[in-house]
Order: structure tokens, then sequence, then C-alpha cells
């Protein structure tokens, strides 16, 4: 099902994708979409990754491990959802209904590799402890780059395993999912998004804001506007809000500092 150049590429893509998110984490928002983007281009169908991708992104919506905490990687769940589609010659809602099937089990099995990884953790940490209080500031280094290879071994095997001898089983097991099963799957993979909108606009101050969202609604309702336009209209608003609110700061400023000096 998959060549060994394809197995090599996505275990290589969830190593590097692991370690920036411990690490550089710079490639956070949206980050989901891009990676399905990057496992469509390794698999031959940019098209299929983009949905399965979107769709995803949209689940993971307002979901981040606050406080260190152990969330679902959605990340790793589009990664192994999206090869597996597109190795089945899978497209459209078919492509993320069997995306879904897969990859969110594999995003809530990174709940507990999240934990095992930090768990395993805690020996590295001593080990640079003991290297810090005797000074030795290159094996010190030398551990802090070892505790490296737990947390990104603990992601690459499962994908490695699922892409080799596992793939087989996969796709035996997505076959003989019923036609009712399946129709139920449609229906969660067309919910699963709204439940990431949910969750994201229980974080937002929307007793303050919420009519923005009204706006939206509108423009896209009624005006038959795209999210691309939207979206533009959107920073541009902020923009303007933005500078009218630092103007008023400005000159609230100016104010106060005219009216302490009137008083000396």
């Amino acid at each position: 099902m998959f060549t060994p150049i394809q197995v090599i590429l996505l275990a290589l893509l969830v190593g590097v994708w692991t370690w920036q998110k411990y690490n550089l984490q710079a490639f956070y928002y949206a980050s989901v979409v891009t990676v399905g983007v990057i496992t469509g281009i390794i698999m031959g169908n940019i098209n299929v990754g983009m949905v399965v991708g979107g769709s995803m992104c949209l689940m993971s919506l307002g979901l981040f491990g606050a406080g260190g905490s152990s969330v679902p990687d959605y990340n790793v769940g589009c990664i192994a959802g999206t090869a597996f589609a597109i190795a089945m010659g899978l497209e459209g809602q078919e492509a993320v209904t069997a995306a879904m099937t897969i990859g969110v089990p594999v995003a809530a099995l990174g709940t507990q590799l999240d934990v095992l990884g930090k768990t395993s953790g805690s020996f590295f940490i001593h080990k640079m402890r003991e290297c810090s209080d005797k000074k030795e500031w290159k094996k010190m280094g030398a551990w802090m780059w070892a505790s490296q290879i737990p947390f990104i071994g603990l992601w690459v095997l499962p994908m490695v395993l699922f892409t080799t001898v596992g793939s087989s089983y996969v796709e035996m097991a997505i076959n003989a999912i019923p036609v009712w099963l399946n129709n139920g799957l449609n229906v969660a993979a067309g919910m699963l998004p709204a439940l990431g909108f949910a969750i994201l606009l229980r974080q937002l101050p929307m007793k303050k804001y919420g009519y923005f969202i009204l706006i939206g609604y509108v423009l896209a309702a009624y005006m038959n506007m795209g999210v691309l336009a939207i979206a533009l209209l959107s920073v541009v608003l902020c923009a303007y809000i933005f500078q009218t609110k630092e103007a008023a700061n400005k000159l609230q400023t100016v104010t106060v500092a005219q009216g302490d000096n009137e008083d000396e």
C-alpha cells in the first residue's frame, strides 16, 4: 500500500513536526491543514490532503494543552488519516470519512503518548541537573538532546507500524465497515468540525464581540461571499479598530500629561 520512500517521508514528517511542537513551536496556527497538505504531497494527492486537513483543523479549534495538559494530537491523526485515505484511492467525502475513522483514534492515542513522553523526560532532567551541579556543560547539552529521542520515537514508531505491517489490517477494517455504520461516520464527520467551532466560541468573548459572528453569517449566507473575502474584510475591520483604539489611547495620554503640567 505504501512505498518505502513514502513510509520514510511520513515517519520523517511526524518526527520533525513532533520536535518543533515541543521545541521550536513556530507552526501552531492552522498546523493541521499544513501537515495535511504536506502528507498529500508525499502521497501524490494534494486535494485530499487539503480537504482532510481542513476538516480535522476545524475539529481541533479551541483545543490546546493549557498548563502542560495532554490533548489529542490532531496533527499526527491528520497525517495518518490522510495517508491511508489517499493510499486507498478515496476522494471527497469518502476520503474524509475514512480519514476520520483512522485519524481520530490516532489523535486520541497521542494523548497517552504525550504523557509517556513527558514522564520519560524526568529521567533526563535529573541527569542534566547532575551535570549542572558538576559544571559539565557539554554533557548537560548531550543529555538535553538525548531527551528528544523518546519524544520523537514515541510518535514515529506507531506511524511506521501503521504504514508497514499494519497497513493491510487497517484497510481490511475500513472495507469491513457496514453501510449503516459508514452513514453514521459520515454524519459524525460533519458534526465534529461544528464541535470544534463550539469549543472555540466558548473561549471567545462572545458577549462583547458576538455581533461580528452575525455579520460573517449574513455575508456568507445572504451575500454569497467566500471565506477568503470575509477573512480579508475581517482583517480590515480589525486593523481599523486597532488603529482607532491606539489613537484614542494616545490622545488620552496627551490629555493626562497636559493636565499634570497644568497642576504643576
